[in-house]
């Protein structure tokens, strides 16, 4: 498998043979100081693509006429899901190990805000004016911001394992899926109350509203169908298959279309709303994850959360014309207006982990290794079990350290409580994301499906 450069690796070429770590560091350092593109270099505000870096605690700014990163804002700690404000000068950020929701200023690239909404903060949605942030907690109910002030004012009890919100176009109702329930909680964004509950089947996870906001659809992991849901009865109509794991859902503006990233097959599914059938599968890079259409319809980005990518989909054709290399574990993203004033702001570039900086973050993903101090060994007893495809033991991670902790084949509790080291031999494909996988597991530990 190919693997792609990436600003702070070394190319592929010095990493077999002879190595040559002096003409890796200047190669780093010269593309440090080289100035790109300001941000104000598109005069008449077009769109910029924001992908949250989940393993490097950074987001990239993909220039969506250029085709390329234009910036890098490091905002910390562990982002995942992504919502950005009408004006395209806020973005609210979950952050699932810190309990926190981020909030960048666009301009500045700068954290202007960090919100406490409970333990594991997992999927995000604005309203249509702005004014309210909702996010789920994978361990329990939905918090509610006012992004006036940036402060949590409240919760709705929607179920165990909360995982995505969609909110209607109106922005009247927010439904909430629910993983271990296998149910949908309508609530009323008024009165903030929970009025209905949808029952389908457990491993939900995605969801999103049609444009028109007659149509639910929500991502089933358990069956690998796609849940086409009456908003006004409130029955489904259909179920869709989308291929293995299906994750993240979008529709272009018109609503003509739905797009469904699969995570195992690394595809997107192509929806014809109309019809209720799937016209096209598009291949993608490894572990699609977010999927977000250009406000014209003409374009799809998808964050590939294995292969450090985002690949770029002409919307006409369903095929992928251009792969732009993002940061470590790209995972949610977001297209928003360029926000009006953004002359002068210093451009970065992406900054992958490695050794040195972050001690057993998986990297090398198409390599199966494992970067950092692979001897590592845990500081406390509170790990966090993965199960891989044969059932046994995948990872653990140390939860106080937030490090890849692993231990060669051990059976499925024997990680837990126990110290472990990492092994590079013992890392393979289904280990990409480990990290991510270990901590939305936290609930559920045997459960392969409950993986971000």
């Amino acid at each position: 498998m190919r693997n792609t450069l990436g600003i702070g690796r070394c190319p592929a070429r010095a990493r077999r043979g002879r190595r040559r770590p002096w003409a890796c560091r200047a190669l780093v350092a010269l593309l440090a100081m080289t100035p790109a593109a300001p941000a104000s270099a598109d005069p008449d505000g077009r769109n910029l693509v924001y992908v949250t870096n989940y393993a490097d605690g950074t987001i990239s700014v993909i220039d969506d006429a250029a085709g390329r990163v234009v910036r890098t804002f490091r905002v910390g700690g562990s982002p995942g899901r992504i919502a950005a404000g009408p004006d395209g000068r806020r973005l609210y950020v979950t952050d699932f190990v810190a309990g926190k929701l981020s909030v960048i200023d666009t301009v500045t690239g700068a954290v202007a805000a960090a919100v406490p909404v409970g333990r594991a903060p997992f999927g995000v949605a604005l309203s249509p004016d702005g004014r309210r942030a909702y996010v789920t907690d994978f361990s329990g109910g939905l918090s509610v911001v006012d992004t006036a002030t940036d402060t949590h004012i409240g919760t709705v009890d929607t179920g165990v394992t909360p995982v995505e919100v969609a909110l209607s176009p109106d922005g009247r109702h927010a439904y909430v899926t629910d993983f271990l329930s296998g149910s949908v909680a309508v609530i009323d964004t008024a009165t903030e109350a929970v009025v209905d509950t949808i029952v389908l089947s457990s491993g939900l996870w995605g969801a999103q509203v049609s444009p028109d906001g007659r149509w639910l659809y929500v991502a089933e992991l358990k069956r690998s169908v796609v849940n086409v849901i009456d908003i006004a009865t409130g029955e489904p109509i259909a179920g869709l298959d989308t291929g293995k794991s299906p994750r993240f859902i979008t529709f272009s503006p018109d609503g003509a279309r739905a797009y469904v990233s699969s995570a195992y097959l690394d595809t997107v599914s192509v929806i014809d709303t109309a019809a209720l059938k799937v016209v096209a599968v598009i291949e993608v890079g490894d572990g699609p994850r977010g999927v977000a259409s250009t406000p014209d319809g003409s374009r799809l980005y998808v964050a590939n959360q294995i292969s450090d990518t985002v690949s770029v989909v002409d919307a006409a054709t369903d095929t992928v014309v251009a792969t732009i290399a993002a940061g470590d574990q790209p995972l949610g993203v977001v297209i928003a207006r360029r926000p009006a004033a953004t002359g002068g702001v210093p451009v970065s570039r992406p900054v992958h982990s490695g050794a040195g900086r972050n001690p057993g973050t998986v990297a090398g993903r198409n390599r199966g290794t494992v970067t950092g101090r692979e001897r590592h060994t845990a500081a406390t007893g509170a790990h966090v079990r993965a199960i891989r495809r044969d059932s046994r033991a995948l990872c653990a991670v140390d939860v106080s350290s937030r490090r890849l902790l692993r231990r060669r084949d051990a059976p499925p509790g024997g990680l837990h409580g126990r110290r472990a080291t990492a092994s590079r031999s013992s890392i393979r494909r289904s280990a990409q994301s480990a990290h991510s996988r270990c901590m939305a597991l936290k609930r559920s530990p045997h459960s392969r499906a409950s993986r971000p």
